[in-house]
């Protein structure tokens, strides 16, 4: 195996289980709090539902902007607050809208390659990582979408440098997969 192809190897494998890791401290988390705490008097107290359009925009303005809520919860939303039939249906649109939110960062990283701010960026950040990056972009754009890395930033940077965007529009449906999984095992914690 070449040298470059282990490095990405590790690259990935090591932010892959980063991500794991982060997921499975979430999963305990939830199960913990659901299974040891009565939170069946605080649900009647505090309400969860609200509307599905306010939260498919704060979804979306929190993935552009670096990923501020993290999506677990917008998917506990789902599952806690919905009936139980259509919460695939808002994975799939929380994946659906997270892939455009990844889009329009990588737009606007297109955009901000034009500016002047870039080349301040160029000189001072991305400059030495840029070469790299452009080469090993697919593989930073398939860590950050199955990972807990931003995934928004890791777009906007790919843009600026001037990715293609047939490639990108391609290795970013990694981010359906996450959200695969991720709806998956939140379904599994669930206490029905």
């Amino acid at each position: 195996m070449l040298r470059r192809n282990k490095v990405r190897l590790f690259f990935f494998l090591k932010n892959f289980f980063r991500g794991l890791l982060f997921f499975a401290v979430a999963i305990v988390f939830y199960k913990v709090l659901f299974n040891f705490l009565d939170l069946s008097a605080l649900k009647d107290q505090i309400t969860f539902d609200l509307p599905t359009t306010f939260v498919f925009i704060l979804f979306f303005l929190s993935e552009v902007v670096l990923g501020i809520i993290p999506p677990e919860l917008f998917m506990i939303w789902s599952i806690t607050s919905k009936p139980l039939e259509i919460y695939p249906i808002y994975v799939l649109a929380f994946s659906v809208i997270s892939y455009l939110a990844g889009f329009v960062a990588f737009l606007f990283g297109k955009y901000l390659h034009k500016t002047w701010l870039y080349e301040i960026m160029k000189k001072n950040i991305i400059g030495k990582y840029e070469r790299k990056i452009y080469s090993f972009g697919w593989l930073v754009i398939v860590v950050a979408a199955i990972t807990p890395l931003p995934f928004s930033a890791t777009c906007a940077v790919i843009g600026a440098i001037g990715f293609d965007r047939k490639k990108y529009l391609f290795y970013s449906l990694a981010r359906f997969v996450r959200y695969l999984i991720y709806g998956f095992f939140i379904w599994l914690a669930h206490p029905f």
